[in-house]
């Protein structure tokens, strides 16, 4: 995963240059709710990572979820220092996801630009905003949605980013801080309509 730039050389993420630590990428699937989804990031031999899982859609009536996510800080090795830790990518002007795979499937990419909050009594994270893009990728590398896919590299530009709460369009939320990015994750998901 890398940021293009407007005019400076890419910056990675993860892949090519950086490499997809295992851990520290946490699992957030809807068994905190009482679901039975579950997902898996594994980093491969050739720097790339290997998302999956299972969506379960009847546990919850319809509804599901399943995502892996890693914080700034994390990334560096440096787990403990996660609350003032980010990457600033404001000189860039979205993302590139390499998919090496399509399955027709809807992924959603998450950034996160609040600093972490406390935990919940249960020790649980405290529910944040988050900054949400949709794409998709099938078998011949076509993509749709709020994308731009060349072969299998997807391009997610930050206008394309809606903020949620809980899984719900929040308007109010301002801008995203692209300066601030403190958390990405990758989901799959299933509403109930």
């Amino acid at each position: 995963m890398t940021s293009r730039p407007e005019s400076s050389e890419p910056f990675f993420l993860f892949g090519e240059t950086k490499p997809w630590l295992l851990p520290p990428w946490h699992t957030s699937d809807d068994r905190v709710r009482g679901g039975l989804s579950r997902s898996i990031l594994s980093a491969l031999s050739d720097n790339c990572a290997l998302f999956e899982g299972h969506l379960d859609i009847e546990a919850l009536g319809g509804a599901g979820f399943a995502s892996q996510f890693q914080t700034t800080a994390a990334a560096e090795g440096e787990e403990d220092i996660a609350r003032d830790s980010f990457w600033d990518l404001c000189s860039y002007d979205g993302l590139e996801i390499d998919v090496r795979a399509g399955d027709d499937k809807v992924y959603t990419l998450i950034l996160r630009d609040e600093k972490p909050q406390d935990k919940r009594k249960d020790g649980r994270a405290k529910a944040g905003v988050n900054w949400e893009a949709e794409f998709r990728v099938n078998e011949s590398g076509e993509g749709r949605g709020t994308d731009e896919v060349r072969g299998k590299k997807v391009w997610i530009p930050w206008s394309a980013f809606k903020a949620t709460y809980r899984g719900e369009e929040k308007e109010d939320a301002g801008k995203m801080k692209t300066g601030e990015i403190r958390r990405v994750g990758f989901m799959m998901r299933r509403y109930v309509l």
